[in-house]
């Protein structure tokens, strides 16, 4: 039979005896004062290299140099450096006056001994005493600063001094350079005052910016005497006066443009040094006026250049000249000796005087005169003295 069970009949389960558990005494945790963190500072990504930068040329540093030196402003003791290149009036004014014109006399004087007794010593004597350098330089500065009257009581100064010089070279030619000096050759000091190149212009050009640069500091005052003895005012000055007095008149006109060249160049460059260094006009016109005047300066330096061009162009053919004649003569005749040569080149044609000393019976003329002219590629006109050397020894008793 199938077991019937009653689910009343069913036994309840016995109840277990849990034991609750004990409360815990927690303590909450007191609250903190936690400071919130500060967020990263963000990593900047990698930026690519300048490429200005990684361009960057000599050149290039240069311009930023020359950017910078630019906006400089001259200290005041710069400022009156400038100013006391010339007194601007009064009693000071002409002392100073006489005083130029005392030390042009003595320079233009030891000038012009030196030059008709061509001592280049002397010279570089006359060179050190000479005045000119502080008033050329003086109107450098107030053309800069566009100062009108400072620039013509410089330019009066100059115009004074150059006239003076002249002066003193005539006079002391008048009467010593006759005994002394034969027109037809004269002395190399003054013969070098007479060729001027565009080597000259370059030597003005260069000495102007270091006057430029060395007059507004006190502390480089002592290499002034160099740049006066590096670009000579006075002694070309002293050969113009030399010159017209002996009847060279293209001589004296050539030493005048070795003066001018000079005095252009120097005033060009010293301007743009001291333009360099941060003087300048203060207003717009003043600007303009600087300009124009930096223009008109620039303009005759050109313009002096054109000459110089020319002589340049003289010069070295001359030497060219003198090379061919060199190995022509020694072509010709290996055993002589050149014991004096004049050469010159003009039209395309060669004009060669000659002194030659040998041992034996000259060759024939002709053949030298070929010889010049296959190397120089001109027509030669040659004269030629051909002496024998000889040595004698007698005894008489």
């Amino acid at each position: 039979m199938p077991d019937r069970t009653d689910p009343h009949d069913e036994v309840p389960a016995s109840p277990t005896n849990e034991v609750p558990a004990p409360p815990t005494n927690e303590v909450p945790a007191p609250p903190t004062n936690e400071v919130p963190a500060p967020p990263p500072d963000p990593v900047p990504a990698p930026t690519a290299p300048d490429p200005a930068a990684s361009r960057l040329t000599p050149i290039g540093t240069f311009g930023a140099w020359l950017r910078e030196a630019v906006k400089r402003e001259p200290s005041e003791e710069e400022h009156e450096a400038i100013d006391e290149l010339i007194p601007q009036g009064g009693p000071e004014f002409v002392e100073y006056v006489v005083r130029f014109s005392l030390l042009i006399v003595m320079s233009a004087a030891i000038a012009a001994f030196g030059l008709l007794a061509d001592s280049a010593a002397v010279v570089i004597g006359a060179m050190l005493v000479a005045p000119l350098m502080t008033p050329i330089t003086a109107a450098a500065a107030a053309t800069v600063t566009a100062q009108n009257s400072r620039l013509w009581r410089a330019l009066a100064i100059v115009a004074w001094g150059t006239m003076l010089a002249i002066a003193v070279g005539w006079v002391i030619s008048l009467i010593a350079g006759g005994s002394v000096v034969d027109p037809r050759e004269i002395p190399g000091e003054v013969r070098a005052r007479t060729v001027p190149t565009l080597l000259d212009l370059g030597v003005a050009v260069a000495a102007g910016a270091a006057a430029g640069y060395i007059l507004p500091r006190r502390s480089t005052s002592g290499a002034l005497p160099g740049v006066g003895i590096a670009v000579a005012l006075v002694p070309p000055l002293a050969t113009v006066g030399i010159t017209a007095q002996l009847g060279l008149s293209t001589d004296a006109r050539n030493a005048f443009l070795l003066f001018v060249t000079n005095l252009a160049a120097i005033i060009f460059s010293a301007g743009v040094a001291l333009a360099l260094t941060g003087f300048r006009p203060n207003q717009f016109q003043g600007t303009r006026a600087l300009r124009t005047r930096m223009v008109i300066t620039l303009l005759t330096v050109a313009v002096v250049a054109i000459p110089l061009t020319f002589h340049t162009r003289t010069t070295l053919e001359d030497l060219r000249l003198r090379r061919a004649v060199s190995d022509a003569v020694t072509a010709w005749d290996s055993e002589v000796r050149i014991v004096e040569l004049d050469a010159d080149a003009y039209d395309n044609r060669a004009r060669v005087e000659l002194l030659i000393v040998g041992r034996g019976e000259p060759l024939p003329a002709w053949q030298l005169a070929e010889e010049i002219q296959d190397r120089f590629d001109a027509a030669v006109d040659l004269r030629l003295l051909y002496q024998r050397d000889e040595l004698y020894t007698v005894s008489v008793r």
